[in-house]
């Protein structure tokens, strides 16, 4: 009996001998694995080399770099669409125009008469009459009264100005003044005149032209000088001259609104601009 319990204890020990190196050998891993509770080191992010391209000058010193445009998906007026805006709107019917006036003169500043007292005539019937239907008739006289009388007329009657009234000096101060009173005193006095007889006449209405004068003539006229002193003024001193017949005939449009309201109105116009009756 004792000799068995000694050689179980024996064999235990010896197990438990050969075991120990193996636990030993275990238990280093283990205790760092568990005990090792620091945090890891940070290892820095190796620093990044500037591989850009910088320009230098003659001397070595650096060039600022040109502003690079932000990518946006924004459809932008850039300054090549806006040119075209205004190569398609202005320059393309300016340069026709021009084109025109070189070629046919005349022709081109009666034509340009022609639209202005048509379209001045239109807006004049649709601020008189807004609910009436559009007088085609009474458009076409004007437009031909603007073709066959205002346009002609009117082109020589500015041609003798600049021909003889200061052809040297054309926008000086006196040539200004002068100019705008000849125009007004004689040119506009005269075709005031010839409008409300030619008018008459193509209405079929001879008859009427010493009435429609007496009831019209001075507040038409005097309508007329609220207008066309001023804007001869810049006319002949700030317009250069190729754009003056253009700049008349934009004017045109406002004073034949206005003219065509007059001759086709029934108001009495002395009483509404306070002017004595003659």
């Amino acid at each position: 009996m004792a000799f068995a319990l000694r050689s179980r204890v024996h064999v235990k020990s010896q197990t438990v001998k050969s075991q120990a190196p193996a636990c030993k050998a275990r238990r280093p891993l283990v205790c760092r694995a568990v005990l090792n509770l620091e945090p890891p080191k940070h290892t820095p992010e190796p620093a990044k080399r500037d591989v850009s391209v910088k320009a230098t000058g003659a001397d070595g010193e650096a060039l600022p770099l040109p502003d690079q445009p932000e990518q946006s998906q924004r459809v932008s007026l850039t300054p090549s669409l806006l040119d075209a805006i205004v190569e398609n709107t202005v320059k393309v019917p300016y340069n026709a125009y021009n084109s025109a006036l070189q070629a046919h003169p005349l022709t081109t500043k009666a034509c340009t008469s022609m639209v202005g007292f048509i379209l001045g005539d239109l807006i004049a019937q649709h601020f008189g009459h807004p609910h009436a239907s559009v007088d085609i008739m009474r458009a076409a006289r004007l437009g031909a009264y603007g073709l066959l009388i205002d346009g002609p007329i009117g082109s020589k009657w500015y041609d003798v100005l600049e021909t003889y009234v200061f052809p040297k000096d054309p926008i000086s101060t006196k040539a200004v003044l002068t100019k705008t009173a000849l125009d007004q005193v004689v040119y506009a006095t005269i075709m005031t005149a010839v409008y409300f007889a030619v008018i008459r006449c193509l209405e079929g209405h001879p008859e009427l032209i010493m009435t429609t004068l007496q009831a019209k003539f001075l507040p038409t006229l005097a309508a007329n000088y609220m207008i066309w002193p001023l804007a001869h003024l810049i006319n002949f001193r700030f317009v250069p001259s190729e754009y003056r017949i253009l700049y008349n005939n934009v004017v045109c449009v406002a004073w034949l609104t206005g003219l065509s309201f007059l001759t086709h109105s029934k108001i009495n116009f002395m009483q509404l601009l306070h002017l004595p009756h003659f």
